[in-house]
């Protein structure tokens, strides 16, 4: 998210993964083949705000992050849906 404001919000129907591609790839098409909704939610942060300690901003927008993943499975499963939320990349970083 080169050039983007560290700590914004940004959300999106695709597997929100760096790299060369090739999990993002995997996961995606296992996604597709079962009819799976795959559904990001990230907080924007430049290279070197990954590499460095996290910083306030980050740490402000977690919350908005995790209201957001409450209000999508709110609005779009019902009783008995599994559902799966997965931390990927930096985001061992964040903890409640």
């Amino acid at each position: 998210m080169g050039g983007e404001k560290t700590g914004e919000i940004s959300e999106g129907i695709e597997a929100a993964i760096g790299g060369v591609g090739t999990e993002r790839f995997k996961i995606e098409e296992e996604a597709t083949k079962h009819k799976i909704p795959v559904h990001a939610i990230i907080i924007k942060e430049t290279i070197q705000d990954a590499i460095t300690p996290v910083k306030k901003e980050i740490v402000e927008a977690a919350e908005g992050v995790i209201q957001k993943i409450k209000g999508l499975i709110q609005e779009r499963t019902k009783e008995g849906d599994l559902v799966i939320v997965a931390g990927i990349g930096n985001t061992v970083g964040i903890a409640q």
